[in-house]
């Protein structure tokens, strides 16, 4: 890129114009200095992020399993490119990633609402579109700040065994770790907390059960550190809508009191 930023349209390619294969790309050897080649700062990412979570029709260009592909690339709490860690850093301004992450609400009223089926079963695999729409709150690397900062295991132990699940190799492993061990010091702002549990609440209206089961997932997990606010969050949903299924309702009731996986 010389000594140039990368573009939105070069970012977009980079994120999501690659064969899809069961490794992602990004765990490719090259990709470090791909990636450097970039040149983004943290604010860049965050511009770029929220342009596409308001202009989805970008993805066109994109297969549905690219799309998810790159969705894990930008969200997943162990991706190398560490992306929508950006957001959480104090690098980039903060009324710029608070922008950012009420632009996912959006991208979900325009782009998973209208890619996704209307019915949903947790208890089946989560994979393509769907499933990075299930699990966004869980891949979000706001959530193993969230887990580390919950009464229990020390910080490290927490951290340690989020980082082992991954079975990495050796020299990533340690990578990885310190990376999240620097970025779980951070002090997250409130607004930060407050535009998440906005935009869960906003998705969990969508007229759609992928939507619902994606914003009740997210709400489960931030019930440890805002109790009062997703247990409101959760009885007004119910008591707006009547005509929701069983098992619908049996996921927002353990929602509502944290107890999802």
């Amino acid at each position: 890129m010389g000594t140039m930023s990368a573009t939105f349209e070069q970012w977009l390619e980079f994120v999501f114009n690659h064969p899809v294969r069961k490794r992602g790309w990004y765990w490719d050897e090259d990709f470090g200095s791909r990636w450097e080649a970039l040149e983004l700062t943290d604010a860049l990412i965050v511009q770029h992020m929220t342009r596409l979570f308001l202009e989805p029709e970008v993805l066109t260009s994109y297969s549905l399993d690219q799309v998810e592909q790159g969705l894990w690339f930008l969200l997943g709490e162990a991706s190398p490119g560490c992306s929508s860690r950006a957001l959480l850093r104090h690098q980039a301004a903060l009324l710029d990633r608070v922008a950012c992450i009420r632009a996912m609400s959006g991208f979900f009223h325009d782009f998973i609402l209208a890619v996704t089926p209307g019915h949903f079963d947790p208890k089946a695999p989560t994979i393509g579109v769907n499933g990075a729409a299930y699990m966004w709150r869980d891949i979000f690397p706001m959530h193993s700040y969230m887990r580390s900062h919950v009464p229990g295991p020390t910080r490290a132990e927490a951290l340690l065994s989020i980082v082992e699940k991954w079975k990495l190799g050796a020299e990533l492993h340690d990578a990885v770790l310190k990376e999240m061990a620097d970025e779980l010091e951070l002090e997250i702002e409130p607004e930060i907390h407050q535009a998440t549990l906005s935009v869960m609440s906003e998705v969990l209206d969508l007229p759609s059960e992928t939507c619902q089961f994606s914003a009740l997932h997210g709400l489960g997990h931030w019930h440890a550190h805002h109790p009062e606010q997703v247990e409101q969050i959760v009885d007004a949903f119910l008591t707006r809508h009547k005509d929701l299924r069983p098992h619908l309702i049996e996921y927002a009731s353990r929602a509502r009191l944290g107890n999802v996986l």
